[in-house]
């Protein structure tokens, strides 16, 4: 299991080396788009890394600015059918230089829960313990009910490194 954070504060996630999150520009409408695009959305492969899908990477069909929105809608459509996430999204302070932010690996789910209204997702912490910190205050949160139905019950089980909160605010 990871921390739980609040994605409507992602933007509030701004500390002093957080430079972005990478598909805010793309939007629901994008996604809708995408998703009605049945046949090219079924041969997207939600299970590969996004650089290693090589399907959507070659396909001239979809251009450029819409492949994200393509690997999004894939997996919007995975979770809808009842795929669930296995892996915590990876926030690490270390990794800014290479990614422009500090999520090293997530940001197609961050975006796929987005569009579907959760939340909260799970989140594995890793980098500059202040920075952290930090975050947590502004966005520690818990996984509503509601949309458990998205992560497997590895995520959903406690651990001994969560953060705890007491009436919403981290212990």
């Amino acid at each position: 299991m990871a921390n739980w954070l609040n994605l409507s504060r992602l933007k509030e996630w701004e500390f002093a080396f957080y430079v972005g999150f990478a598909y805010d520009a793309v939007t629901d409408a994008d996604i809708e788009a995408a998703l009605s695009d049945v046949t090219n959305l079924a041969q997207v492969d939600v299970r590969l890394d996004w650089e290693d899908d090589r399907w959507l990477k070659q396909h001239t069909g979809i251009p450029a600015t819409q492949k994200h929105a393509y690997r999004i809608a894939a997996l919007v459509h995975a979770f809808r059918a009842g795929d669930v996430m296995r892996h915590a999204i990876e926030l690490d302070t270390y990794v800014v230089p290479q990614c422009c932010s500090c999520v090293c690996n997530g940001h197609h789910r961050i975006r796929a829960l987005q569009y579907l209204g959760v939340p909260a997702a799970p989140f594995g912490l890793a980098g500059l313990l202040d920075a952290l910190e930090d975050l947590v205050r502004k966005a520690a949160a818990e996984c509503p009910p509601d949309a458990a139905r998205y992560f497997s019950p590895e995520l959903l089980a406690p651990a001994a490194d969560d953060v705890l909160l007491v009436d919403n605010v981290p212990a």
